[in-house]
Formats: C-alpha cells, structure tokens, sequence
C-alpha cells in the first residue's frame, strides 16, 4: 500500500468518536433508514489506492496455496499472513478514530447502546438534541422511560434501548458514586453492556486497552481473511488478541470496521481496488 494514499476519511473525524453495536433480544420494529442527506455524513465510498507491492512489506507473506485449512470450516488458516495484512491495513486507515460523538464516558456509553443496528449517523443526530437535554448521569437516571423511547425512536429497539440506558445510569450512581466503571469485569455487569461495548468505553473513554471490539465488521472480516474459523465473538476476540500487539488493539477493530464499510462491502466487496487482495483467500469470490 503507497505511503501516499489518499486521505483517509476518519481523518476528518474528531478524535473522540466511535463506533460500536450490541444485538437486544426485541420484538421492536425498527424505524425507516435515515434519510440519504443525513447519511452523507460518512463516506462509504471506497477511496482507490494503490497497493504497496507485497515485496516491499517488512512483514513476511505466505502463498496461500501453501497454508492450510482451518479443521472445521476447512477455510484457508491465513492466520501467518496476519501481520502483513495489518501492515497495509494500518497505512490505509493510519491513526482510525471513533464515529460516534460524545464527551463524556457516560455519553460514549449510552451512544452506543443506540448505536445497536444504526448508523453512527443517525445516533449522532439524535444525540445533538439528546446529550444537552441530558447533561448529567442524574438527568438520565431520572428519565421518563417513555418519553426517553420518544427521543431516541429513529435508532430502533427503542425501548430496549431506553431501558438499558436508564437503568445503566441508575446503577451508576447507586454503586459507582455516579462514575462509569473503569473495568471489564464491572462494565459488563450494566443493563445491555457486553465485552464489545465495554472494551469501547474503555478504551475511547479513558484510554484503557483491556480488548478488541468485535462488532459485525470485526466478525466478517476476520472470517474472511482466515484470522479465525470462530463465530463467537469472544472467541473471535480471544483469537485476534493471540494475533495483534496489545497497544493495536482498538486500532485494529476501528480499521476493519472502516475497511469493512468502505471496501470490504458485505454485499458487494470491492475486490478490485483492496490493497490486501492478494493475501486474502475471500478475494474476488
């Protein structure tokens, strides 16, 4: 991947944003998408960049005709090519930063709770009304449950949603003399919170690397690039924290969440213009 790539979008991001889901068991309907003008906001369209030759990595690549396959999904173990992957991953996406604006470690968490199958767009719009009407954790714990729902109703699950932040805020101050826990082990133990949206908090709320987040992105990616045969998240978690240095492991979920956005579609992946193409099993399939 060129060192002269062109300008990554989240380079325009503030640096305290970003991006997380959890999956609430509802039977809510979920709102309309938003609206193409509100999506705008974030650019989903991959930008071309020339590919650094895979002679110039410093990392060592493997034929993936030489590796084997994984034992139960008999999908290529690509696991030995994790470090060049993540070298040009790391210069296409340098420095990633979160998308979901917030101040306070209370606001990153409610923030994504609402980001559960929504756009970082639409949480976004909804907390520009909702983070002022709201300015301290006593202001959420006293909340009227169904005039919360109103107020955060384009995120979908709403009433999920409300619930968690609610009683989240609640429990707060009740044990945490209204400070949002610092550890895994006392954030997951909160209303809607797992090891993803926990290892969020912790690391873009006080800069404390306990794990990788693994949201949808995170999980797809990981399985096509042949890092993991798990479907788990934990366990996918678990495999990527053997991978990557510690210090890399917020940056390396945010970058595949960006890759998997903007190149890496779900739907309809951009081979043709990936840097990563040639050491990835998934391409052009």
């Amino acid at each position: 991947m060129a060192n002269a790539t062109k300008k990554s979008v989240t380079d325009s991001k503030a640096s305290s944003k970003t991006s997380s889901k959890i999956s609430p068991k509802t039977d809510e309907k979920e709102p309309s998408k938003p609206s193409s003008k509100m999506s705008s906001k974030i650019n989903t369209k991959a930008e071309k960049t020339q590919a650094l030759p895979i002679s110039n990595l410093k990392s060592k690549t493997y034929p993936l005709s030489s590796l084997p396959a994984f034992p139960i999904s008999k999908r290529p173990d690509n696991r030995k090519n994790f470090n060049a992957i993540w070298e040009i991953l790391s210069q296409t996406y340098p420095k990633p930063e979160i998308e979901l604006d917030f101040k306070t470690p209370f606001e990153l968490l409610a923030a994504t709770i609402m980001s559960a199958q929504c756009t970082d767009v639409q949480v976004n719009a909804v907390t520009k009304v909702l983070f002022p009407k709201y300015p301290t954790i006593q202001n959420y714990a006293n909340a009227d449950q169904t005039v919360f729902e109103k107020e955060i109703y384009s995120t979908g699950f709403y009433h999920t949603k409300a619930k968690h932040i609610i009683q989240c805020a609640q429990i707060i101050i009740e044990k945490y003399d209204s400070k949002v826990p610092d550890t895994m082990e006392e954030l997951v133990k909160l209303p809607g919170v797992g090891r993803k949206t926990a290892n969020i908090v912790l690391a873009r709320g006080y800069g404390i690397i306990d794990g990788i987040a693994v949201d949808t992105h995170v999980k797809r990616l990981s399985n096509k690039l042949g890092f993991t045969e798990n479907e788990d998240p934990e366990k996918i978690e678990k495999d990527l924290m053997k991978l990557a240095d510690k210090k890399d492991y917020d940056d390396l979920s945010l970058t595949l969440i960006f890759h998997g956005r903007r190149v890496c579609n779900a739907q309809r992946p951009k081979c043709d213009i990936c840097g990563i193409q040639e050491l990835c099993p998934s391409a052009f399939l």
